[in-house]
């Protein structure tokens, strides 16, 4: 058994959850290495959210060109875009995060290695062509796109590829119907795409509140999206230019581009962990305990690999948790109340249950739903409509659930996540005064319970 090791902490991955835990560790005087094969950031900074936003953002500025006009505003020509300078600046954009993410390592002292790490016994990972070998070790591998099963599937892409396109399609198809899915339809629905989407749940956004799906849904409808439900891909075929697309129901469709959206996986496969008898569930998930704890005393584990939450601000609270569990002062991340958004048109933000959970966790619920026309598209024809929702339990009448459909919904709705993360009561709501004229403000002026 070693008695020296090469570092007192090494982490595999070095994605946003790794990257913290470096940091943190460094910072307090452990010795620190981390291995990444891919990119710095991980799936967030690199083929996730970063990218994925700024392009939502890119998706945007037709609608704002057109609703100027009612606004005073003409423009004696149309406005123009470019699929290749959009991903060119989004190439510069994420190498400048890249750097950032590399200085902060070197910065904190962490030795950073550019290649994939195995398992050769607890203590001693392979990382590229030699062994190290450390006290502690931490699983932070991430999680990867899951590939569907239909014959043809080696034609799909998955949103890892999507940055990367080297044009923007004419007619595209997308597989699955949660929150990546309906981002990317809608974002290329906003860029002239036609959208179609096959998901073989019976609905859209599973498990976020019904009411506000609906919302989404119509407008996605409205806006010319083709949602088919209850339904799956039976066979893609190559079709000169175009892909053939059959579905289980009889349908076909003539496609440039078929993306898979059917979620994510833990990234385990390549780690050699049957080496060591670390235990996973049967997705490739890697079991802990409330420290981060695997079955093998010294080896831990965060963020999408050990999918609880797939969020980057989970997996960065989780990095910090766990380095204060390996200095021997523990303190838990708390999971409930945690916000979330859906980048969709209209854009979608959450925190708290649904109603849907609240119904089932609580007796007695009271329900305030507001739904009016945006104050940005009052003077055109847009009917561009905000839904806001809050969820109360009548005995103690505290807030549990606060969701929003709606222009910069997702600025708003981070703000009252601390309200329901403090505990929050209706009438605390009630007693706040609102910014007028705000979208924000009609969350603490809601007086009639809808139900």
């Amino acid at each position: 058994m070693l008695t020296e090791y090469n570092y007192d902490l090494f982490i595999i991955g070095a994605g946003s959850g790794g990257v913290r835990t470096a940091r943190i560790a460094a910072q307090h005087g452990l010795s620190v290495g981390i291995a990444e094969q891919r990119f710095l950031g991980g799936t967030c900074v690199n083929v996730g959210c970063v990218p994925k936003k700024l392009f939502v953002l890119a998706s945007q500025f037709p609608s704002k060109y057109y609703l100027s006009e009612s606004f005073g505003w003409k423009y004696t020509t149309e406005p123009k875009f470019s699929w290749q300078v959009l991903k060119e600046n989004k190439d510069k954009e994420i190498e400048r995060l890249n750097q950032i993410y590399d200085n902060l390592l070197n910065e904190s002292g962490a030795d950073i290695m550019h290649s994939e790490a195995k398992f050769i016994d607890q203590n001693c990972l392979r990382v590229g062509n030699k062994n190290v070998t450390a006290k502690n070790i931490v699983i932070a591998s991430g999680s990867k796109s899951n590939q569907p099963s239909f014959k043809g599937n080696e034609y799909v892409i998955h949103s890892d590829d999507f940055f990367s396109m080297e044009k923007l399609p004419n007619k595209i198809l997308i597989v699955g119907g949660g929150y990546i899915a309906i981002e990317f339809a809608c974002l290329l629905n906003n860029l002239g795409v036609n959208v179609t989407i096959v998901n073989r749940s019976n609905q859209i956004l599973r498990g976020f509140d019904r009411e506000m799906v609906d919302k989404i849904s119509q407008s996605m409808t409205q806006a010319g999206i083709k949602i088919h439900l209850d339904n799956e891909i039976s066979e893609v075929s190559k079709l000169n230019d175009f892909y053939n697309v059959m579905t289980e129901k009889g349908y076909s469709f003539q496609v440039d581009k078929i993306l898979s959206a059917i979620g994510r996986s833990p990234n385990t496969e390549s780690l050699d962990l049957e080496k060591i008898k670390v235990e996973t569930s049967k997705n490739g998930a890697v079991i802990i305990n409330k420290n981060y704890q695997t079955s093998v005393n010294n080896v831990y584990a965060l963020g999408d690999v050990v999918d609880r939450f797939q969020l980057t601000p989970v997996a960065i609270h989780e990095a910090m948790s766990l380095v204060n569990c390996l200095i021997g002062s523990p303190k838990q991340v708390d999971y409930e109340n945690i916000p979330t958004a859906v980048f969709s048109t209209p854009e979608f933000a959450t925190v708290g249950l649904s109603e849907e959970s609240a119904r089932k966790r609580f007796r007695n619920i009271e329900i305030y739903v507001s739904s009016f026309k945006s104050l940005s598209s009052s003077m055109s024809k847009k009917r561009d409509e905000i839904l806001l929702k809050l969820i109360v339990t009548k005995n103690d009448q505290i807030v549990r659930g606060c969701h929003m459909v709606g222009e910069n919904a997702a600025e708003i709705i981070q703000g009252f996540a601390v309200a329901l993360k403090a505990g929050a009561t209706k009438q605390i709501f009630d007693n706040t005064v609102g910014i007028h004229p705000s979208t924000a403000e009609e969350f603490v002026t809601m007086r009639s319970i809808t139900r």
